[in-house]
């Protein structure tokens, strides 16, 4: 197996991922093609990808690793909603019900960069190891003076050997521009 070089560019890396980001029951995508390592092609149905708003500063993936002659990556998509109410119930309720069959993300990160997961090209791991785990967790707090709390926090979790896996240019500027036809945007 061949070693690629890796030369990394200088430049302002910003931690973090936009409080925006969009799920898709798994099986929505139905063709994905990969580029020098980027997705270059990305198919779905008009509006099949959901636009949901968590709390700024609020959104992570959290991965880890373990190899020898396999392994694979347990990553974790963190979102926190403060205020919870009768639609973010409802958006849980139906997350809940998808996740036995499993969702795919796209998410925007803070060098707006756009990533994918939880679909890969058929030659890297079978089209899809999804995210197949949501825990949930409210804590309201006790105070007035309780910052940060009365907030519910989604974990989407998934086992995979791909890391996530990045939007070319020309997908990436639809995202970013709002004009993807794939995400419902209103």
């Amino acid at each position: 197996m061949a070693i690629a070089n890796y030369i990394k560019a200088c430049a302002k890396n910003t931690p973090g991922i936009k409080p925006e980001f969009y799920v898709a029951p798994i099986g929505t995508i139905t063709v994905l093609a990969e580029t020098s390592g980027a997705i270059s092609t990305l198919t779905a149905a008009a509006n099949s990808f959901f636009r949901i708003q968590a709390d700024l500063d609020s959104v992570q993936l959290t991965m880890e690793g373990a190899f020898s002659t396999s392994g694979a990556y347990t990553q974790n998509f963190i979102a926190k909603f403060a205020k919870p109410s009768t639609a973010l119930n409802t958006l849980v309720d139906e997350l809940v019900a998808q996740i036995a069959c499993g969702v795919t993300l796209i998410w925007v990160d803070s060098n707006a960069k756009v990533w994918l997961a939880g679909n890969s090209v058929t030659s890297k791991e079978g089209s899809s190891r999804p995210f197949n785990q949501l825990a949930t967790s409210l804590d309201t707090g006790l105070l007035p003076t309780d910052t940060g709390l009365n907030v519910d926090t989604l974990t989407f979790t998934r086992l995979s050997g791909v890391r996530p896996i990045e939007l070319d240019s020309t997908l990436t500027a639809a995202v970013l521009a709002g004009t993807a036809a794939y995400i419902k945007w209103a």
